[in-house]
């Protein structure tokens, strides 16, 4: 194996890493929502502080292969792709801390019988679901998966606008200023996991850059495909 090779394997392998500890605020997300336990939610800025070495470690990786190495045409891509991808998911960090930062804050002042038919544990799961998609593509450098993610962001679309369906019919009844703050702050928080998703597909735009070597924007082509 020559020293690119290595270079660009322990790069793929530092990369693996920093996707687990996405895929772990995600995971202990989805927990803590379908629980209830609010509270509980906090420990999410715990976990995302936790990361931040790897996340810098990763960084440098591509810094030095691009500064030592002088990377070429598949290699030089996917460095590149590495780095688009990083941005997304440190994107996707940072708002899986603020959903949980919001509910732990605002959940609480609303009755469990609110609340308890609104599919937001299900938005969590069905966001990590294409995000796990996208990230699979990535790593396996398949494009016809990349490029085949419709249905799970219609799945995703879906799920989120039954949650603001159920949170605008809440809204409209009697409510204390404390219980409008929290609906209206659950409101922000589904449609922070709809921005995820987005971030998911433009990771899946990323592998395709990288296998291909050409610019693929899923949300560009749906815009071209509507009537």
């Amino acid at each position: 194996m020559s020293l690119i090779d290595t270079e660009i394997a322990k790069l793929r392998a530092r990369a693996y890493q920093v996707v687990q500890n996405v895929r772990q605020q995600l995971v202990f997300l989805e927990e803590q929502v379908r629980r209830g336990d609010w509270a509980r939610l906090r420990a999410i800025e715990e976990l995302r502080a936790g990361a931040l070495e790897e996340d810098m470690r990763l960084d440098r990786r591509c810094a030095r292969i691009l500064a030592l190495h002088q990377p070429v045409a598949n290699d030089l891509r996917f460095v590149l792709a590495v780095l688009r991808m990083h941005f997304y998911l440190d994107e996707v960090a940072e708002r899986l801390v603020a959903v949980g930062r919001r509910l732990a804050e605002y959940m609480p002042h609303l009755p469990k019988a609110a609340y308890q038919d609104i599919p937001v544990a299900e938005l969590v799961m069905r966001v990590a679901r294409l995000l796990d998609t996208c990230l699979e593509a990535f790593f396996q450098s398949d494009t016809e998966k990349a490029k085949q993610i419709d249905q799970e962001d219609q799945e995703v679309d879906q799920t989120y606008e039954r949650c603001v369906h159920q949170i605008i019919q809440a809204l409209t009844a009697p409510l204390s200023p404390a219980e409008a703050a929290a609906w209206m702050e659950m409101a922000i928080a589904v449609k922070t996991l709809e921005k995820i998703a987005d971030y998911a597909i433009d990771i899946a735009d990323a592998s395709i850059y990288y296998t291909e070597g050409i610019y693929y924007w899923h949300r560009f082509l749906r815009r071209e495909r509507q009537p």
